[in-house]
C-alpha cells in the first residue's frame, strides 16, 4: 500500500469499532501516525492493536465528543505527542433505538443526537484548525449521511443532525481555505457492518432493493473513501459532500418499488446482495 501519509498525523474519532476501526488501519496503513480518539477505552485498545499488529502507529486517547474539554485534550495530547495534525476524521455518532415517529419522539433524545453528532462534530472542527494551521494546513472529513440529504419514515433525528453536519462542512471550508485547510464530508447509504448484518432478513431485502448495485459499501470502501479526500490526491476537493451508497440515492422511490415488487414475485429476495 502506498505511503500517502508518511509523516503525518491523524485524529480519528468513535475509532473503537465499524468506519472508525477501518478508517484508522487504513490511514496507518499508508504511513500516518494515528490517534484513536473513542470514549469506551477497551475499544480504543483494540483498535490499537490491530493498528501496531498490522506495523503501524497508533496512539488510544479517551475521548467524549460531546464535552469540549475532552476534544480540547483530545488535540492537545495529539500535539504533545506528535507535534502537529494534519488529518481529522469526525466520525464518533450516536444512532440508538427510539428515533421513530417524529411525534413520539423525545426532547432529550434529539437534543442527544445533535449534540454529540453535530456538536462532536463543530468541537472537533473548532479544535483542529488552530493546530493545522500551526502544522501548515489539514484536512477535515466529516461523516454525514445519506439520511441527511433524503427524508424517510423515521430517524428524523439522526437524518437532521446529519444534514446539519453537512451544512456545518460548508462553512468550514470556506471560512478556513485561505489557511490551506480542507472540509469536506462523506455521506455512506447502508455500510454493511457486523450489525447491520444482523438486521431481520426481509429488512436487508428492503434496503437491497433501495440500491441500483447489488451489493452494498463495505466498510474498507468507506474508509479508501475518507483516506483519498484526506490525501493530497484530494487536495482540491473542499466543502463537498461525496455520496457513497450504492446508487441509492440517485433514482425516484419507483425505481426501488418496482424492484421490490419484482423480488418478491419471483422469491428470490437476497437479503445480502
Amino acid at each position: 500500500m502506498s505511503a500517502r501519509f508518511e509523516g503525518r498525523v491523524a485524529i480519528v474519532t468513535g475509532a473503537g469499532q465499524g468506519i472508525g476501526r477501518a478508517t484508522a488501519l487504513r490511514l496507518a496503513a499508508e504511513g500516518a501516525r494515528v490517534v484513536v480518539a473513542e470514549i469506551v477505552a477497551e475499544k480504543a485498545d483494540a483498535t490499537v492493536a490491530a493498528v501496531e499488529a498490522a506495523g503501524g502507529i497508533a496512539l488510544a486517547v479517551p475521548t467524549d465528543v460531546s464535552r469540549e474539554e475532552s476534544i480540547a485534550a483530545m488535540v492537545a495530547t495529539t500535539m504533545a505527542t506528535y507535534g502537529r495534525l494534519d488529518v481529522l476524521h469526525n466520525n464518533a455518532a450516536v444512532q440508538t433505538a427510539g428515533d421513530d415517529d417524529l411525534v413520539g419522539l423525545d426532547h432529550e433524545m434529539f437534543m442527544r443526537r445533535m449534540e454529540v453528532n453535530v456538536g462532536g462534530t463543530m468541537l472537533g472542527c473548532k479544535h483542529a484548525v488552530p493546530a493545522m494551521r500551526a502544522s501548515g494546513g489539514g484536512a477535515i472529513v466529516n461523516m454525514a449521511s445519506v439520511s441527511g440529504l433524503l427524508g424517510f419514515d423515521r430517524n428524523a433525528a439522526y437524518g437532521s443532525s446529519k444534514a446539519a453536519i453537512i451544512g456545518l462542512t460548508r462553512y468550514v471550508a470556506t471560512m478556513y481555505g485561505a489557511d490551506g485547510i480542507r472540509c469536506v464530508a462523506v455521506a455512506p447509504g447502508l455500510v454493511m457492518t457486523e450489525s447491520i448484518q444482523e438486521f431481520p432478513e426481509l429488512r436487508l431485502a428492503q434496503y437491497r432493493a433501495e440500491r441500483v448495485l447489488p451489493w452494498a459499501a463495505s466498510l474498507e470502501e468507506i474508509a479508501g473513501l475518507v483516506a483519498f479526500l484526506a490525501s493530497d490526491e484530494g487536495r482540491s476537493i473542499t466543502g463537498q459532500t461525496i455520496v457513497i451508497d450504492s446508487g441509492t440515492s440517485t433514482h425516484r422511490p419507483r425505481h426501488a418499488m418496482a424492484t421490490w415488487e419484482a423480488m418478491l414475485a419471483s422469491d428470490e429476495a437476497d437479503p445480502m446482495g
